[in-house]
């Protein structure tokens, strides 16, 4: 081996394996961005149950009446609800109890003598509440023993760890394969996700990407089908050995539990088994899985102009859905309503419910649904790339397409005007990163000064940065062109309505759905709203600076990035999801979602930012005020603001102001010079 031949094939294919810029971005800015966000919403979800836990209260049953003392102090806790414990371990079994205390006939003798009083405590392993209710039993009982201990040996001279005047037994109820159940809820739901990924990777790129390098695809376009006929058949292709990938990976687990995990249980004697007609229903779960999966994978890979690249578009595709399905790992976390509605972390919990039973048929319905509609989405979009030859057989990007031309006469190339969807998205993660591992940081330091550096330097500053980096016309690029009046009239209408349904109405229909912890809402609220601040610097911190600098980023480049590959609808669906998670908050998604949602809207409709920052102002100052001079102490907006008569004229206005945006606004998309004025 030539040793000096090797490092010069080494550098060589190692400065072209770096100048791809996607393969950076997939090697770097990904992982900055979508571990911090798994990690975070995992942590709000942990902090928030914990919280919830704590607030619920644990039903104790209570058999035998011989020692009062215990009875009183379990009484006085105030989160046990003290009850009959008569069939206890029926109720127990139906889960009418949490936990059941057996205090011995001869407790009070057992007391009086100086002697051991056996107690029993029955639980259900299988459930968390159970789990919970005993160790708060057991925190009350390890408190009257340390009592009685003192009672009996202090006065005497003693040692109090003499004797113990409490032998307390524990009773698991918990059948063996409901803990099989329970086990095997932590780790399938992910792995059912994991196979169904698998098996549609490869066929998405083979079918899609794969025919183009073949040259294939264009004496198949040429046939007299439709192209959503070919469409569909690739689909079913793609499903189909998505679902067959994960039928015999389920039939494998199933397989190496009988043969040769079960062995070693029988061995350690734990009392655990597999509950075959719950891995049997798994396949329930399946069916969404892979339709919704499939489709998904078939449209991005159709975007790829070569195998290579449509392993890297696909590869963030497999990471953005692997990770946040490990949620479900977490016994705490259900499959709610709200939950149901969220891709790939629905199917997740779907399967761990199927698995430990506990199926509620609306949560089971929505996420069906929900993933019926989101893979109609995906394929929809599928097909208009196939019906479009602009799409379907892409150039070469914009900017390689610049870099080989001389420009105008001596000036270069002329400046660009529209952003490609791989730089926004490049810009969008960057500056994810900077807020979860340096902003967070600089507002848990110092609210003020960190809010106003997250705003305007990490936000703003990348999208400033790649307007001059990148030779942009800014205000082409960010659609910075003036607008009639009248549509500022309407994006101020809708903006000082709008708070009302969305930062009220969303809000309390989340709070239905996935209810704040209290303890969270009033430390965010003491945040937000203090009174030591003045109006003038929480209107330009909260209101000002997210409506300038968020917009530049969401509104401006992400939404004019993407909206030649996604259409309007596409991209505007898109904006709002970016927007709801970029604020780091599984309870604030919704309501921020649904604003991106609004704010999309109006920039494509009104073809300019100036409207998007006038409604994201108006909307967060009445926030701000209405918190500071109409909420309580902690900033908590008054009850008497729910109510019908203020939300239908709020909903009057706000669709008044849609109105005169749309019916005013100019539609045609900026170009190179838009600084010529409204169009007529």
């Amino acid at each position: 081996m030539n040793l000096p031949v090797v490092s010069l094939v080494f550098r060589k294919e190692l400065k072209e394996t770096l100048r791809d810029r996607r393969t950076l971005m997939i090697m770097v800015l990904l992982p900055l961005v979508i571990y911090p966000l798994v990690v975070l919403a995992l942590g709000q979800g942990v902090a928030a149950t914990r919280m919830d836990q704590k607030e619920k209260v644990s039903r104790v049953g209570l058999v035998g009446k011989s020692w009062t003392q215990l009875e009183q102090a379990l009484a006085d806790h105030d989160r046990i609800q003290l009850v009959d414990g008569a069939a206890g371990d029926a109720r127990l079994q139906r889960r009418e109890l949490d936990l059941l205390v057996v205090v011995p006939a001869t407790a009070k003798k057992d007391l009086a003598s100086g002697g051991t009083v056996a107690l029993t405590l029955r639980y259900d392993q299988s459930q968390d509440r159970s789990s919970v209710a005993l160790n708060r039993a057991r925190e009350v009982i390890d408190a009257l023993e340390v009592k009685l201990r003192e009672a009996r040996f202090k006065g005497r001279g003693l040692p109090l760890t003499l004797a113990n005047p409490v032998d307390l037994e524990r009773e698991n109820i918990a059948s063996s394969q409901a803990l099989g159940a329970k086990v095997l809820a932590g780790a399938l739901p992910l792995m059912v996700v994991l196979m169904v990924l698998l098996g549609a990777f490869y066929p998405a790129i083979d079918l899609t990407a794969g025919e183009k390098e073949r040259g294939t695809l264009e004496t198949l376009l040429v046939a007299p089908v439709k192209r959503t006929d070919i469409i569909a058949g690739k689909f079913l292709v793609v499903t189909t050995i998505a679902m067959v990938t994960g039928l015999l990976n389920l039939g494998s687990i199933g397989l190496s539990f009988f043969l040769g995990f079960r062995t070693y249980l029988d061995v350690a004697k734990l009392p655990i088994d597999l509950p075959w007609s719950s891995l049997a229903m798994t396949v329930v779960a399946l069916v969404p899985a892979s339709i919704f999966y499939a489709a998904v994978m078939l449209a991005v890979a159709a975007l790829a102009r070569s195998f290579k690249e449509a392993q890297n578009l696909l590869t963030p595709i497999y990471m953005v859905f692997m990770m946040p399905s490990m949620l479900a790992m977490l016994p705490w976390i259900k499959l709610t309503p709200l939950a149901a509605l969220v891709p790939a972390v629905n199917i997740a919990l779907l399967t761990r419910e199927i698995i430990t039973g506990n199926m509620q048929p609306l949560p089971v319905v929505l996420c069906i649904v929900s993933s019926v509609i989101y893979t109609g989405i995906a394929l929809a979009l599928a097909a208009r790339i196939y019906s479009s030859e602009r799409l379907l057989f892409a150039p070469e990007p914009l900017s390689t397409r610049l870099r080989g031309k001389k420009g105008r006469g001596a000036g270069g190339p002329p400046l660009r005007t529209t952003p490609e969807p791989r730089e926004a998205a490049i810009v969008l993660m960057m500056v994810m990163a900077l807020i979860l591992f340096v902003g967070q940081r600089l507002q848990l330091s110092d609210l003020v000064s960190g809010l106003l550096i997250t705003e305007w330097v990490l936000i703003a500053m990348p999208v400033v940065l790649l307007m001059k980096l990148g030779r942009f016309d800014p205000r082409a690029a960010l659609a910075l062109v003036p607008v009639r009046h009248r549509v500022y009239l309407g994006a101020a209408l809708a903006g000082l309505s709008g708070w009302v349904l969305v930062g009220v109405m969303v809000e309390q229909l989340q709070q239905r759905v996935m209810p704040i912890p209290q303890e969270m809402l009033d430390e965010m609220q003491r945040l937000l709203f203090s009174q030591e601040r003045a109006l003038w610097l929480d209107l330009f911190l909260l209101a000002l600076s997210p409506a300038v600098c968020e917009e530049l980023l969401f509104r401006g480049l992400l939404l004019r990035g993407t909206r030649q590959a996604l259409g309007d609808r596409g991209a505007i669906l898109l904006n709002g999801v970016l927007f709801g998670v970029f604020h780091l908050s599984i309870y604030r998604f919704f309501p921020t979602f649904t604003l991106g949602l609004v704010l999309a809207y109006i920039a494509l409709r009104s073809g300019s930012l100036y409207p998007c920052i006038l409604f994201h102002f108006l909307n967060n100052g009445c926030a701000v005020v209405v918190g500071r001079f109409l909420g309580d102490a902690k900033g908590n907006a008054p009850p008497e603001l729910v109510n019908v008569p203020l939300v239908l004229a709020a909903a009057a206005v706000f669709a008044l102001g849609i109105a005169l945006v749309g019916r005013w606004s100019r539609r045609a998309e900026p170009g190179p010079d838009p600084g010529a004025g409204a169009a007529p």
